[in-house]
């Protein structure tokens, strides 16, 4: 008994550098609600849909009928298209706003400039604008409208709330307003509302920079080649390629063994490029987060292609027509240039109904390095080298404490 009283110091001492008290989270809440970031501009195609949030550090563009179900946030003009596009949250822009005709906002409306509301829209909460705001045909805004210009109400246009505006105040034929006002300042200040956009888009370049940096900084445990041109399955583990290409319609299958406690790593030191068609698919199960594709160069996902997992590129980020990017179970997924812009095609879609942002399960340790957390009680994602050598060696010398007889393990 005593000799295993001594013993116990030392696992004590090798759990240590691995241990939670030492974490920092790796990404933040703010970017975890977040399914696009783009360092410059994002512009997503025609009967696209992003189930997220998406900030821009530059103009933004949703297609006709394009979806976003959280807020919409830009640093420049943004504008979303007709025929129905819908921003499930609030719609921010540093510069002109502009929505299309029959458009939905579910909730409020900031412009840094004038802000355009076309015919036959319907706008859940209030409109501010640093410039004048002018609503089309029909068109319905729930809550109040406060502008740095003048107002334009249109034909049977409906506003439930006050109108509040430095300039002139004009409503056409059949048109509603309950009340309104002269405002004596603009409602909102373009500089300050640009400052801090740009200072939000700063901070979350910086922690998805650096969050490439503590990706890359695990330990290697497999190496791929430049391309994937058959299908092919992989384990848990942290993968490295200089440059790294699916081919058309092949299938990359990740097999958690039944483990949640399993991810994927993925640090590709320059392109990441996927095939037409081609799938990456979960076979056995993980949850949450795990499955990480950090891109020193610019990403491409192919027309038509099923895309898991958060993708974080230095340059830009480019979606085939089509093509679906998506979370594991609750997560969404998400493309981050941390340098670069974010386009998509018509029709594709990033994320999935019902998900909620990127579900970080990664934190970073002491030295910068990423690892992720334990999903459950009692299990464990599986320890890099360095830290199996210093178990070992520590288990070595509680064995030659114990003189004891060494017992042979086989790994799974």
């Amino acid at each position: 008994m005593n000799k295993i009283k001594t013993a116990l110091p030392l696992i004590t001492m090798l759990i240590l550098p691995i241990s939670a008290a030492s974490a920092a989270a790796l990404i933040s809440q703010d970017i975890q609600q977040l399914s696009i970031f783009s360092n410059t501009y994002a512009t997503t195609g025609a009967n696209s849909s992003i189930f997220g949030s998406l900030l821009s550090g530059d103009v933004g563009t949703s297609g006709a009928n394009g979806y976003i179900s959280g807020n919409f946030t830009t640093v420049g003009a943004a504008t979303i298209g007709g025929s129905g596009s819908r921003v499930g949250g609030d719609f921010t822009a540093g510069g002109a706003l502009t929505t299309g005709d029959a458009a939905v906002v579910h909730g409020n409306i900031t412009s840094g400039g004038a802000a355009t509301v076309g015919a036959n829209s319907a706008i859940g909460g209030s409109v501010a604008a640093a410039g004048a705001v002018s609503t089309g045909a029909a068109s319905q805004v729930a809550g109040n409208i406060n502008s740095g210009g003048a107002v334009s109400i249109g034909v049977n246009g409906a506003v439930s709330g006050t109108v509040g505006a430095t300039g002139a105040i004009t409503q056409a034929a059949g048109s509603t307003v309950p009340s309104s006002h002269t405002l004596l300042t603009p409602p909102v200040d373009a500089a300050t509302l640009t400052a801090n956009l740009s200072a939000l888009v700063a901070g979350s370049q910086s922690q998805l920079l650096a969050a490439q940096s503590a990706f890359s900084k695990m330990v290697t445990t497999n190496y791929l080649g430049a391309t994937i041109t058959a299908d092919t399955t992989l384990f848990g583990g942290v993968y490295s390629a200089a440059s790294l290409s699916t081919t058309a319609g092949t299938i990359l299958t990740l097999d958690g063994q039944g483990r949640g406690d399993q991810f994927w790593v993925f640090n590709i030191a320059n392109i990441l490029s996927t095939g037409a068609l081609s799938k990456i698919v979960l076979l056995n199960g993980a949850t949450g987060d795990s499955i990480i594709w950090n891109a020193g160069g610019y990403a491409s996902l192919g027309a038509d292609s099923l895309f898991l997992g958060t993708l974080i590129a230095a340059q830009h980020v480019s979606v085939g027509a089509g093509a679906i990017a998506t979370g594991i179970g609750p997560s969404c997924g998400g493309l981050f240039s941390a340098l670069s812009y974010i386009s998509s095609g018509d029709g594709a879609q990033i994320g999935g109904a019902g998900c909620t942002g990127i579900d970080n399960r990664f934190d970073k340790d002491s030295d910068g390095k990423a690892y992720m957390r334990d999903s459950s009680p009692g299990t464990g994602a599986v320890p890099e080298p360095a830290v199996w050598m210093m178990w070992i060696t520590g288990f070595g010398l509680i064995g030659t404490t114990w003189r004891r007889k060494p017992v042979r393990t086989v790994s799974a």
